[in-house]
């Protein structure tokens, strides 16, 4: 009975949102172009979150850099609002999006999508992960159900990890294959810069030193089921450890938004992002987190009590098994991998690891910013000698 109310919910919802598109923001934004673009006016935007997303952070600082453009940033969070308020925030976006020269979002946004944009606006789709991991969009039915066919059709540009993430991400998400950049994932250059992981070191040191001559362990799974109907699986467990184990190791959890856990968080000041660069262990389940974590060559964990099911229900892009790190199903298996990651983290792990950098993280150098914004025309002449 659950199940068949959530597929009317969900299929109201999609009635919904074609509605308000095509009746209300698509009018819209045609008034709006009456007005011409405005030269050099860069928008970032995000429905998502209430701030600057992790995904746009990079390409956010460096435009801010470069003299001669006005960047604009909007970002609210319409997940989780009522009808009213979610479409006063679209609305909004309207005449910025309709003068905007360019436009950088780093997942779906509704209002991008509402009608085809004017070719004076160049869109720009950051997106949210690196690597390939559960699949998406129309390889799966979880998500093949609730986008619309045409949620990314005003992508000019499309930033990936690798040459083979882009082949999938094309078909998946029905984006022409020449729209795909070689620039790399803009967020993955933070991880270059030694200053700022410094940074957050010492933050974590001196903010919680309860935590010094211990292993730390971040927890960061994905959430299961969609946007309004998200959930966990695994967090008795982790609990359970958090506590047997906290003489010599710090478990921190770090839920995903969506699945409104947050009760359950370690109450540490740091982001997911921030939190990763001091961990020794990552344990994760189908989260994209895997890929960024790699370029710190640490022992991970993929910790899927639900794997069966997942696999049959979602799946995934690559063989769960032949992924570098330890697969743990059951409690016993998953503090073996916590307490033995020296062990089972041999030669052979950091040889397959490096491997799968190769294949999937190829694109990210350290640079993807600027050769983004070289791509895309928004670096002086002299900044691109530079770089190049």
């Amino acid at each position: 009975m659950n199940q068949v109310l959530q597929t009317i919910s969900s299929a109201l919802r999609r009635a919904i949102k074609y509605l308000v598109s095509s009746c209300i923001l698509a009018p819209c934004y045609h008034l709006c172009c009456l007005r011409p673009v405005q030269k050099g006016l860069v928008v970032l935007a995000d429905g998502h979150q209430n701030g600057r997303p992790y995904s746009l952070q990079a390409v956010g600082e460096r435009l801010n850099q470069i003299p001669g453009i006005t960047v604009v940033e909007y970002y609210h969070d319409y997940s989780f609002c009522d009808m009213f308020t979610g479409l006063k925030i679209m609305l909004k976006f309207m005449p910025l999006y309709a003068r905007a020269e360019y436009v950088f979002l780093c997942d779906c946004f509704v209002p991008s999508a509402c009608c085809k944009k004017r070719s004076a606006t160049t869109l720009i789709q950051l997106w949210h992960s690196c690597g390939l991991m559960k699949k998406v969009g129309i390889h799966t039915p979880e998500d093949a159900a609730s986008m619309m066919r045409t949620q990314y059709r005003n992508t000019d540009v499309f930033t990936t990890s690798s040459a083979i993430v882009s082949d999938i991400l094309s078909e998946a998400l029905q984006i022409p294959r020449d729209h795909f950049s070689t620039a790399g994932v803009s967020r993955m250059d933070l991880l270059y810069r030694a200053e700022r992981l410094q940074l957050h070191r010492n933050f974590f040191r001196s903010r919680y030193p309860e935590y010094t001559g211990k292993k730390v362990v971040l927890w960061a799974p994905t959430f299961r089921g969609n946007v309004h109907n998200a959930y966990l699986v695994g967090a008795e467990t982790i609990l359970d450890l958090q506590q047997e184990l906290k003489d010599d190791y710090a478990v921190v959890i770090k839920t995903h938004r969506f699945a409104n856990n947050r009760e359950i968080d370690t109450p540490i000041k740091m982001s997911t992002a921030q939190m990763m660069t001091v961990s020794d262990i990552l344990i994760t389940d189908y989260s994209s987190i895997y890929y960024d974590f790699l370029f710190f060559r640490r022992p991970i964990i993929l910790f899927a009590p639900d794997l069966e099911e997942y696999q049959k229900n979602r799946g995934l892009y690559l063989d769960y098994h032949q992924i570098p790190g330890y697969v743990a199903t059951t409690r016993e298996q998953l503090q073996y991998a916590i307490t033995h990651a020296d062990i089972w983290a041999d030669e052979d792990y950091y040889r397959r690891l490096d491997a799968l950098w190769e294949e999937q993280m190829a694109y990210c150098d350290g640079h993807s910013t600027d050769k983004l914004l070289q791509q895309l025309g928004l670096l002086p002449l002299y900044e691109q000698e530079v770089a190049l």
